[in-house]
């Protein structure tokens, strides 16, 4: 039976691929021509974002803030698949598209309307980027980048410059230092509690950013550990916590252009082992407001739970 069932449907196969020859091959609308891969025992997708007429797509490892073999993918309208040879790797999962620049921020590329990309290397800006936001003061050509370990970093999106205003978590590798930033030699590693960044958006006068984890043991057993961070920062020092708890995603109306005015709200959705909590920060206040939460499968206050 199962000989049978087995040419049966390589029979279907072949049928297949000679009525559509010219069509790339797809089950169920999955393109297996379309995989990404890389050799770090974990694959991810750390974003997707359609630009300049094609479509791009970044992977990520693990933990992996100097680089890895993780790649940039361009996918065009007949679904070519392009890896470009800029790509860097690394944990990345930033993305803005920004007007005055036109250009795609996406992990550590910039890539403008004609598909050129420019990096920014990991010896000079290190860490696994999580998200990138809008800049406070010069907005019309830098943008702020953060990592999953509470970095904090301002940077020019024409000269590629980058400032270090909060030090990524990692311990640089050999020779890295060096290499570091053209940065604030201030710069200090936050005492931000939880870890395992995720969001970053900015307006009304601040950034807010966003962990959902925390260290030790307890966290693996006990979803009520106090755990995570909803945390703003105003234009100098640390991060300052708003609310300890777990939070992801960090967005406003304007999405991944960014906020469309300085006064426009933002908010975040995080957890505990209660419930959903949605926080808002409209007109410079914050605000709560506890949800139901239909399943308890996100209780872990490790942070593992993308």
């Amino acid at each position: 039976m199962n000989r049978v069932l087995l040419f049966v449907v390589t029979q279907l196969c072949l049928t297949c691929n000679i009525a559509f020859a010219d069509e790339p091959i797809q089950v169920s609308g999955i393109y297996p021509h379309l995989a990404m891969f890389n050799n770090e025992n974990e694959c991810g997708v750390g974003a997707v974002v359609p630009w300049a007429g094609r479509l791009w797509a970044i992977t990520y490892g693990p933990h992996l803030p100097f680089g890895s073999s993780d790649k940039l993918y361009e996918v065009t309208a007949d679904l070519e698949q392009i890896v470009r040879p800029e790509s860097v790797g690394g944990t990345p999962a930033n993305r803005l598209i920004h007007r005055e620049t036109n250009q795609l921020l996406i992990g550590p590329y910039l890539i403008d309307a004609d598909r050129q990309v420019r990096v920014l290397s990991p010896d000079v800006m290190p860490g696994r980027l999580t998200g990138v936001a809008r800049h406070l003061s010069q907005p019309e050509r830098r943008a702020f980048y953060a990592t999953m370990e509470e970095g904090l970093y301002d940077v020019d999106l024409v000269t590629l410059e980058v400032k270090r205003l909060i030090r990524d978590g990692n311990q640089p590798r050999a020779g890295q230092a060096s290499k570091g930033a053209s940065s604030n030699e201030q710069a200090f590693v936050s005492k931000l509690p939880g870890y395992h960044g995720k969001g970053l958006y900015s307006g009304q006068g601040r950034l807010v950013y966003a962990n959902n984890g925390e260290h030790g043991a307890a966290a693996l057993r006990d979803p009520t550990t106090p755990s995570g961070a909803l945390a703003e920062w105003r234009g100098d020092g640390d991060w300052q916590l708003v609310r300890r708890n777990q939070f992801t995603e960090v967005t406003g109306p304007g999405g991944i252009f960014g906020n469309p005015s300085s006064d426009t709200p933002i908010w975040s959705i995080g957890w505990d082992a209660r419930s959903l909590i949605l926080m808002l920060l409209d007109k410079g206040e914050w605000h709560a407001y506890r949800l139901p939460k239909a399943s308890h499968c996100y209780d872990g206050a490790h942070g593992w739970n993308t």
